[in-house]
C-alpha cells in the first residue's frame, strides 16, 4: 500500500496580512518592510527564499529605480520568477535627498559591503541585492553586490541561485530512461527527488540525504533521479499546490508506478525508515523470469517446468513454497502480507514484487 506523508504548508497567515508593504513602480510586486525574524518566518511558511533589496524608492537612487522597473517588467522573465520563488524584502537606506531616515539596525544587513566601499552613501553603490535561505541563513547564504546599473540579463543571473544539486557528492541522474536502465542492470530501486534551489525544505532534506548514514544507504541501494519539474508532483488533499520536496521510490520494472512517496519536509528518522524499506536483493535478477501481480493473483513464468519457488518478505521471512510443474504458475496472493516480497526459484533466479 502506497503511503503518503505530507507537511501542511500554510500559504496565508496573519503575519502576511498585517505586514508593512509597498508596491514598487509597476504596482505589481509587493515588497515587505519587516524585521529579519518576521520576514524569515513568512518565507519559511511559504517554503521560499528571501530576495533582499537594500536601496531607496524615492527616485533619489536612479539605479534602484531602474532595477525596480526591470523587476516589474511584464514582458520580462524577472517578475514571474520572483513571484514563483521568493518572498520580497525591502530595506530602506538613506541617501542624500531622501526624506526618510534609515531603519534602526540597517547597517548590519550591509556591513559586508561597507567595508569595501569608502563612502556608502554614494548612490552608485546601490541597490544591494541578496538571496537568503531563511532555513539556514548563516551556512547557506548567497549574496550579490548591485553596485550600480545592471542590465536585465545581469539581474536575472544575480537572482538565480546555484543548482540544487551543485557540488553534491552523490551521483544524481536527470534522465529517467538512463536511471531505469542502470537500476535494472544493478538490481536497484530508483530514489527520485523533486525540488528547487529556492525551496528551504528542498535544501534541508537534500543536506540530510548527503550526510551519513543516509548517504551510504542511498549509494548502496538506489539509483538517484532528480527533477525540478513540479508538475510531476502528486497533488494532495491538503494543498492545491505541489509541496516540496517530493520523494518517490520507483521499481524500474514498473517505472510509472510509485511504490511509496514522501511530500514536504521530513526528518532524518523518517527518511531512514523509507530508505531501509527497499533494500537491494542479494540474488541476481534474470530478465527471462517474469513475476507479476494482477488483482490477488501472483503469476510466475519462465522456461523451467520443474522447480521450487520460495517467497519471502523483504526482511527474509519465508511465507510460501510452491512446486512449479509447468512453464507458468498462478498463485493466490490474497493472504500474502502487503508490501515488498522476494520470489526465488531453485534454479538460481530471483525477482521482487509488490503486493498492494
Amino acid at each position: 500500500m502506497k503511503k503518503i506523508k505530507t507537511l501542511l504548508v500554510v500559504t496565508i497567515s496573519t503575519l502576511i496580512l498585517s505586514s508593512n508593504t509597498f508596491h514598487c513602480i509597476a504596482q505589481d510586486l509587493v515588497w515587505h518592510e519587516l524585521d529579519k525574524e518576521e520576514i524569515f518566518e513568512m518565507a519559511l511558511e511559504q517554503d521560499r527564499f528571501v530576495l533582499l533589496f537594500v536601496g531607496n524608492y524615492e527616485n533619489v537612487c536612479p539605479y534602484c529605480t531602474s532595477a525596480f522597473r526591470e523587476f516589474n517588467n511584464p514582458s520580462g522573465t524577472l517578475r514571474k520568477f520572483i513571484d514563483e520563488n521568493y518572498v520580497t524584502w525591502f530595506r530602506y537606506f538613506y541617501l542624500p535627498g531622501s526624506t526618510l531616515p534609515n531603519p534602526e539596525g540597517i547597517e548590519k544587513y550591509i556591513a559586508t559591503y561597507l567595508e569595501a566601499r569608502p563612502d556608502p552613501a554614494i548612490p552608485q553603490n546601490f541597490p544591494i541585492i541578496c538571496i537568503v535561505n531563511p532555513g539556514d541563513p548563516e551556512e547557506d547564504y548567497t549574496e550579490y553586490w548591485g553596485a550600480g546599473h545592471r542590465t536585465h540579463d545581469e539581474l536575472v543571473k544575480a537572482i538565480t541561485p546555484p543548482d540544487l544539486f551543485a557540488g553534491q557528492e552523490l551521483t544524481w541522474y536527470d534522465n529517467k530512461n538512463k536511471a531505469v536502465q542502470l537500476a535494472k542492470q544493478q538490481n536497484k530501486y530508483i530514489f527520485k527527488l523533486i525540488g528547487k534551489p529556492t525551496s528551504p525544505n528542498s535544501k534541508t532534506v537534500l543536506k540530510q540525504l548527503t550526510a551519513e548514514p543516509l548517504k551510504e544507504m542511498l549509494e548502496d541501494n538506489y539509483i538517484l533521479l532528480y527533477s525540478s519539474d513540479v508538475s510531476e508532483i502528486t497533488y494532495t488533499t491538503y494543498s492545491s499546490q505541489p509541496i516540496l520536496p517530493y520523494i518517490a521510490i520507483i521499481d524500474p520494472e514498473e517505472p510509472d508506478v510509485v511504490l511509496e512517496e514522501l511530500i514536504g519536509y521530513q526528518d532524518v528518522e523518517t527518511l531512514e525508515e523509507l530508505i531501509k524499506s527497499y533494500p537491494v536483493a542479494n540474488e541476481i535478477v534474470a530478465s527471462v523470469n517474469n513475476v507479476t501481480v494482477t488483482g490477488n493473483i501472483l503469476q510466475i513464468s519462465n522456461r523451467n517446468n520443474n522447480e521450487q519457488i520460495q517467497i519471502f518478505t523483504f526482511t527474509g521471512q519465508q511465507i510460501a513454497t510452491i512446486h512449479k510443474k509447468d512453464y507458468v504458475v498462478w498463485i493466490d496472493a490474497s493472504f500474502f502480507p502487503k508490501g515488498l516480497l522476494v520470489v526465488r526459484g531453485s534454479t538460481g533466479w530471483g525477482r521482487k514484487v509488490i503486493i498492494r
